[in-house]
């Protein structure tokens, strides 16, 4: 194998002190790719971070499986729904299943109101989210006391509403119907309750109120035996049941996984992902008209040298392998500076908290595999292919006993 163009690319690389502009120009392209190499790494290390928080979350707030109607928005629990939910509940794995209502709503306090979200649970469902635990000012829901619920602090904070056994809110839901609204009567649905917690979870649940599923039912004048949607907690991967548990209800009902819940949260993350990813790749592209022009100048400043070496045996093939040699040469040298230096900055945010989300939070940042290997073929793929465009028209003009470039 003909090492010659390697050797002569190595010391083209940085041209030496007798060529300061070349110099210039190939420090400029080493630092410009460099600099875009480590953001580019950063960032992607951000996201991974943001995704693996998000999905923490999610998958702490979100049930193994849920069981939906496939048209409608409510479960009617007659004798037939009731035999099959005594069998689900009899399969291998099943720990809790939950009945749960869920509805946008309008609460009223004293004289400000907000747009929140009611849910009203079972006994059951603290055996799957761990709701009592999750209230820090105040008191859990309680079975003792049907007229109370629990609010997230963003109900809190919007209604300057503090936990009060004794000072009732009032909770409106449209009624459903056709015909002429004379009264707010005939327009809502509406109840009394007294928020006796805050619970904290993330931004997701600020809105919410928590209510007992009676409470809910009566809000929304559902008989007892209806709801919106049952949650399953299980002890083993909720993909192993949810065949059997689809089988058993047949094509009336859909069965969701805690991965297919989240379906649409990780389609938007990916897509940000690669906007973002597309984004960085086009400032690469663009950082890399430097390498093209340290290429081209490199061309141009070893004519004379070209000359002699096409006289000792170096042909036009050899002379481009070795320009495309020197572009991929400082790519790998700014490729290598950048992952230092975007690893490094990544590593002090995780020890130090440089920069911060909030005055609590900082930004999360997850070194992976996969990041490395995305950057790594990124810069190379694009230096590579600057470097072959420039240096394939790289030449020496035999009649003319000179070199010739073009592109």
């Amino acid at each position: 194998m003909n090492t010659f163009p390697l050797k002569l690319a190595s010391k083209y690389v940085f041209s030496g002190k007798n060529a300061i502009e070349v110099n210039v120009i190939s420090w400029i392209a080493f630092l410009a790719l460099g600099f875009v190499t480590a953001c580019l790494f950063i960032i992607m290390s951000v996201f991974s971070g943001l995704e693996s928080v998000n999905l923490q979350f999610y998958s702490n707030i979100n049930p193994d499986l849920k069981v939906s109607p496939v048209q409608g928005k409510v479960i009617l629990s007659d004798s037939d729904f009731n035999a099959k939910l005594h069998q689900i509940e009899e399969l291998p794995g099943i720990e809790a299943v939950s009945k749960i209502i869920e509805e946008r709503a309008f609460i009223q306090y004293n004289d400000k109101q907000h747009i929140i979200s009611v849910k009203g649970v079972d006994e059951n469902f603290n055996q799957i989210f761990g709701l009592d635990s999750l209230v820090k000012i105040g008191n859990p829901l309680t079975t003792e006391f049907p007229d109370e619920i629990i609010i997230g602090p963003g109900i809190s904070s919007r209604l300057s509403l503090f936990p009060n056994p004794n000072d009732p809110v009032l909770i409106y839901v449209p009624k459903p119907g056709k015909g002429l609204i004379t009264g707010e009567e005939d327009a809502f649905n509406y109840i009394s309750a007294f928020a006796t917690g805050i619970f904290f979870i993330n931004d997701r649940f600020e809105g919410y109120a928590f209510s007992n599923l009676a409470l809910a039912q009566q809000l929304l004048n559902y008989p007892e035996n209806q709801f919106s949607y049952i949650e399953i907690k299980t002890t083993k991967a909720g993909s192993q049941l949810k065949n059997q548990i689809q089988q058993i209800l047949g094509n009336a009902y859909k069965v969701q996984t805690r991965q297919e819940i989240d379906a649409a949260f990780l389609k938007m993350m990916n897509m940000e992902n690669l906007i973002i990813y597309m984004i960085f790749v086009l400032v690469l592209i663009i950082a890399s008209f430097n390498l093209a022009g340290s290429i081209a100048i490199l061309i141009l400043d070893k004519k004379p040298e070209a000359i002699t070496l096409h006289s000792m045996g170096l042909d036009n093939r050899q002379l481009r392998r070795t320009y495309f040699i020197t572009g991929m040469l400082i790519t790998g040298y700014a490729l290598l500076f950048g992952l230092v230096i975007g690893s490094a900055i990544a590593w002090l945010q995780t020890q130090y908290q440089l920069v911060m989300v909030s005055p609590t939070v900082a930004f999360p940042v997850k070194f992976t595999l996969q990041n490395y290997l995305i950057t790594i073929l990124s810069v190379l793929g694009i230096g590579a292919v600057v470097s072959w465009f420039v240096s394939r028209n790289a030449k020496i003009k035999a009649s003319a006993n000179s070199t010739g470039y073009s592109v």
